[in-house]
């Protein structure tokens, strides 16, 4: 998979690339950063089975994080995963969701 064009891409046709196995790591990932919040709407993410999440989502958290908790996106767009396979949409997500929040 190149990943030279998943800068630009969003997180549907980004993570729409990933295997199962993939998604529930970054799942687990959202959810740890989730179980941190103090925002009640993240609580409904807290119950997805992570071995069983489906795009549509890790899509929805991946969005809910950028909206409302970009240190959950950050610490998952640096997840060795993202940085392996999805590199420059990672690295893209931190720069224009985290860092220039």
């Amino acid at each position: 998979m190149s990943n030279g064009n998943l800068a630009h891409d969003e997180p549907a046709a980004v993570y729409a690339k990933l295997n199962q196995q993939q998604r529930t790591t970054l799942a687990q990932e959202f959810i740890r950063g989730f179980q941190r919040s103090p925002i009640t709407v993240a609580e409904s993410f807290t119950q997805v089975d992570p071995k069983k999440v489906s795009l549509q989502q890790l899509v929805d958290m991946h969005l809910f994080a950028r909206a409302e908790q970009p240190e959950v996106l950050g610490r998952v767009m640096r997840h060795p995963i993202v940085v392996a396979l999805l590199g420059s949409f990672g690295a893209s997500e931190i720069d224009r969701h985290v860092v220039k929040r």
